[in-house]
């Protein structure tokens, strides 16, 4: 019973951000690592607003990642803060190869970030 209840909260926080409309799904990875995919089908990426919208997706997505709400010990706070930096370089680094893409090129619909 309580793994039950404990499958079904961690789905609901898995899935949250899709319920809250948002295009970002965070699930684990490998290990202790964490991946994002972030969905940018609906920007236009060669532009500086797409391009911004992008990256504004990409620190959402490591926010929910790395950061967990509330006080927290001074070495969970930099592991957090690393954490966040790792994703938050990963996913600009991809922001700005899309950005440079040619027009009229493939682009894909969506970003895997990794963090941890």
């Amino acid at each position: 019973m309580k793994r039950t209840l404990f499958a079904m909260a961690g789905a609901a926080l898995l899935a949250a951000p899709a319920l809250a409309g948002e295009p970002i799904d965070v699930v684990g990875g490998s290990g202790d690592r964490v991946q994002a995919t972030i969905y940018h089908g609906d920007l236009n990426l060669q532009s500086n607003a797409g391009n911004s919208a992008l990256k504004s997706r990409i620190d959402k997505a490591a926010n929910a990642m790395c950061n967990s709400p509330g006080f927290k010990p001074v070495k969970t706070w930099a592991s957090e803060k690393a954490c966040f930096s790792t994703a938050q370089a990963d996913g600009y680094a991809q922001a700005d190869s899309l950005f440079a893409t040619p027009r009229g090129s493939v682009i894909v619909q969506s970003m895997t970030i990794t963090a941890r």
